[in-house]
């Protein structure tokens, strides 16, 4: 069985619910039934017409990649922790329903993440165990800016145990309202290196935190190969500052998964010498890129045992069982 471990999908319901609003986010219906979503000043999400296609139009394009389940994440859904607590998790709710539903109807081949109101972190814990607990969301997705407060305090540090005990992975995410954010003229600059900076600052600061330490259970997947983080371990791991128990890379090889959402070949290599081949778990990005074209990423620069290994490789805590079909590999013809 082969998992995308980073799809996205953004159900019209939710964006309905953003209609009309005046703060971010909000949506503008378009003129041929679409949907713009403004998610800060100058900043629309692009790629809506992909993004809110139904879920069963997903399944199709990963059936023909011969993909068998896909981890449907809210990505910038997720941008609301410049909100009142309140406010956000009552979006967030509509949200995970939404999710919830698509579970259940595609339960082998549909696994939803949740996003939490980190901006309170009792919010946060309340909207963390009604969907899973209750809604049954298979993992967290945590936008790593948040909003330029830190992610690792006394009152997160609950949140972050709080998702250890329940057995479920916390997936990074980019966001667009980063505080690294460039001028538009150069938003490549944003989305190519501002974002891996931002999930490599996430991941580096929850080791500093010690919430593994803390948390010894908590799985993380950072996007993208790990961001920019591998290129700049070494550096990093002898420097002073961290209240981590560890070295860096104790951390990044018992207690983080990266997906292959990249396309630098010399990145794949890295990120198994750096994470160890155990760790690296397929994923496409989809619908921002083809399912097949990440695929052919994956096979085209890896030996063929190493390209199996990572599809493959499981997530613990994010797939519910029963037990998993043989894996579906062949893509090359």
């Amino acid at each position: 069985m082969i998992v995308d471990h980073q799809t996205h999908w953004y159900p019209r319901t939710y964006l309905d619910a953003l209609a009309g609003r005046s703060r971010f986010p909000r949506v503008e219906r378009t003129a041929d039934g679409g949907y713009t979503l403004w998610l800060d000043e100058g900043s629309a999400q692009p790629a809506m017409d992909r993004l809110t296609k139904d879920v069963d139009e997903h399944l199709v394009q990963a059936t023909e990649a011969g993909i068998d389940t896909l981890v449907l994440g809210p990505a910038t859904l997720g941008e609301v922790l410049h909100l009142s607590a309140l406010e956000a998790a009552d979006l967030l709710d509509i949200l995970h329903q939404e999710y919830a539903a698509a579970q259940r109807a595609h339960p082998d081949r549909v696994a939803c993440l949740a996003a939490l109101p980190m901006q309170e972190p009792s919010a946060a814990l309340a909207v963390l165990e009604r969907a899973v607990t209750e809604l049954g969301l298979r993992g967290v997705s945590l936008v790593a800016h948040n909003e330029g407060r830190p992610l690792v305090d006394d009152g997160t540090l609950a949140v972050f145990a709080r998702i250890a005990e329940l057995g479920v992975p916390l997936f990074l995410h980019p966001g667009f309202r980063s505080t690294t954010r460039a001028h538009t003229r150069v938003r490549r600059a944003e989305n190519g290196l501002g974002w891996m900076f931002q999930t490599a600052l996430a991941a580096l600061e929850l080791i500093d935190g010690g919430v593994f330490d803390v948390a010894p259970g908590l799985v993380v997947v950072h996007p993208h190969l790990g961001g920019v983080l591998p290129y700049v371990a070494g550096r990093i791991s002898g420097l002073a500052g961290s209240a981590a128990k560890h070295p860096l890379e104790h951390y990044l090889r018992t207690c983080f998964y990266v997906d292959t959402a990249a396309a630098t070949p010399p990145a794949l290599r890295l990120a198994i010498e750096m994470y160890g081949a155990d760790r690296l778990v397929f994923a496409s990005d989809y619908p921002f890129l083809p399912m097949t074209e990440l695929r052919r990423y994956v096979e085209d620069n890896l030996p063929a045992e190493t390209a199996t290994q990572i599809y493959t490789n499981r997530v613990p805590g994010l797939l519910a069982p029963p037990a998993e079909a043989e894996p579906n590999i062949p893509l090359r013809k």
